[in-house]
């Protein structure tokens, strides 16, 4: 039996490389080990982001509350917009609920030009919105059904009913809401942690319902949970962490690395244990909403580490990926029926690939894959921000191909267009950006290694990239990186401890392969 995500040793050859790459990745690999907790979940919190600092910061400033975490938010705020100013959407909200005014006396950050994503159109609404209800724009006039998110995700759902009363009382229509409507924000004013783990969805959730003056008590009573999620620099995190996802990725980084012993089998049954009750997983501990990149995972991990003990839950959690499928052979992030995804749709196929049982549902997988390829090679961007991620993934599901048909071959071009992409795309520092033109992050060149593991032929750019790790190694055996993961795409939000995961996996392919040398000369 194969793993899409297991390293091909090249036959006959050995096992790449060098001492220097090996001690790299076992300090690294420690440091991963070093992160898992007592009950078997890597520990992963998010970092503060200026989106809901500024949110959190109205919503406590328009109920008279907490004058002190009011101040710690405005400081955070201050000092990130000064010192490492996020994207010009964060931008713009920071200094809206800094009373600062949008740049250049306007919302110009609202065309997200550079969102290549079919929901463009729904974040140009969403942020305008949130400007709005900041004071920094007018509240569109957009008809309820721009609203609608209904079949989508969650806490998406609650997101959208909430922005739609923003704006039916801003422009003076409070008549558009429905009770049905406020029954879909109660989520929001739950106590405790913040509902499916989103913070976003909780502040957005209060900021509505506190418009009616039947919810306000309810509202006031949620404000100390609020304030207990604040981070020790003063900020709001976007989520509560990713310790599913986290583990899942790590587990399988670690496995590939050789360090399948007790710790692993802990993670494996950790990880079981928050199998929801669809079959599919969620990105942390209590989130409800499944999704095909976190099951994806977990799979791969699962069959990996412990496929005798876990065969019942790989087998659910295949369920649920298949139940996800939509009739042109592609895979969704979240719900049957909404767009297929390049991305999505390679980690469903890697994770079903070691099934012959799904040989159908794999092949027409790739088909997809092959054909929403773009001409230069490259993929559309998903949850990651890095075209590496995209790529790499790509990359693994034409590789599950081996028929040797007419198929196979159309795949196989479709892989060589994607490794070329990735080839003509690095950096002369031997790493690469999330795009062309970005500069050089450990997460973007770890992504990148992984295809180029598969890749006899580009040995030398391998050796460079790897290289590139090598000298970005922190002394404690971490990384620091440019954070990839985006929501509400494209907004990034720091996860610190996948910089690590990333890399480990990273690592894992490339010491798999035949051996070359390492370049870890700068520049």
């Amino acid at each position: 039996m194969t793993f899409a995500l297991l390293p091909h040793p090249i036959p006959g050859q050995t096992r790449f490389p060098t001492g220097e790459l090996l001690a790299c990745r076992d300090r690294l690999a420690r440091r991963v080990r070093a992160r898992v907790g007592p009950g078997g979940l890597l520990r992963s919190p998010c970092e503060s982001r200026v989106l809901e600092s500024a949110l959190a910061l109205r919503l406590l400033t328009a109920e008279e509350a907490a004058p002190q975490d009011c101040r710690r938010l405005a400081d955070y705020l201050g000092a990130t917009l000064d010192s490492s100013p996020p994207d010009d959407v964060q931008y713009a909200i920071g200094r809206a609920a800094l009373g600062c005014g949008a740049p250049d006396g306007g919302p110009a950050a609202w065309a997200l030009h550079s969102l290549d994503h079919f929901t463009v159109d729904r974040k140009r609404l969403m942020f305008r919105t949130i400007l709005a209800e900041l004071g920094h724009a007018d509240f569109p006039a957009a008809p309820p059904v721009a609203f609608d998110a209904g079949g989508q995700q969650s806490w998406l759902q609650l997101e959208m009913t909430a922005l739609k009363v923003m704006a039916a009382f801003g422009t003076d229509r409070p008549q558009l809401v429905t009770e049905r409507d406020w029954a879909a924000l109660a989520p929001a004013v739950r106590p405790g942690a913040a509902w499916e783990g989103n913070h976003l969805a909780r502040l957005l959730g209060l900021l509505a319902l506190r418009k009616h003056p039947g919810h306000r008590e309810a509202v006031r009573r949620a404000l100390p949970d609020v304030t207990a999620a604040l981070r020790p620099d003063g900020g709001m995190p976007f989520i509560a962490g990713m310790d599913v996802f986290a583990t899942a990725t790590a587990g399988l980084a670690l496995t590939l690395a050789g360090y399948a012993g007790p710790l692993v089998r802990v993670m494996t049954g950790a990880l079981a244990a928050r199998q929801n009750p669809d079959g599919g997983f969620g990105f942390h501990p209590g989130v409800a909403q499944s999704d095909v990149d976190d099951t994806s995972y977990a799979i791969e991990f699962l069959r990996a580490a412990a496929p005798a003990e876990q065969h019942r839950t790989v087998a659910s959690a295949e369920s649920y990926l298949l139940a996800q499928r939509n009739p042109d052979g592609g895979f969704p992030t979240f719900v049957q029926g909404t767009p297929s995804e390049v991305a999505m749709t390679a980690a469903a196929v890697n994770a079903l690939a070691p099934n012959p049982a799904h040989r159908h549902v794999v092949e027409r997988g790739v088909r997809f894959i092959a054909a929403h390829q773009q001409p230069d090679g490259s993929f559309e961007r998903s949850w990651s921000r890095n075209a590496t991620n995209a790529v790499f993934r790509a990359v693994l599901a034409c590789d599950t191909d081996r028929t040797g048909g007419g198929a196979a071959q159309g795949n196989a071009a479709c892989r060589q267009r994607a490794v070329r992409h990735l080839v003509d795309a690095r950096n002369g520092d031997g790493g690469w950006g999330h795009q062309h033109g970005d500069a050089s992050d450990p997460i973007s060149t770890a992504y990148a290694v992984i295809a180029l593991s598969r890749s006899e032929q580009h040995r030398g750019t391998l050796r460079d990239a790897l290289g590139y790790l090598v000298r970005h190694q922190r002394p404690d055996g971490g990384y620091t990186s440019r954070p990839d993961q985006a929501g509400p795409r494209p907004l990034l939000y720091d996860v610190p401890a996948l910089a690590d995961v990333c890399v480990l996996l990273g690592l894992a392919h490339a010491t798999a392969v035949p051996a070359v040398p390492v370049t870890t000369a700068r520049g």
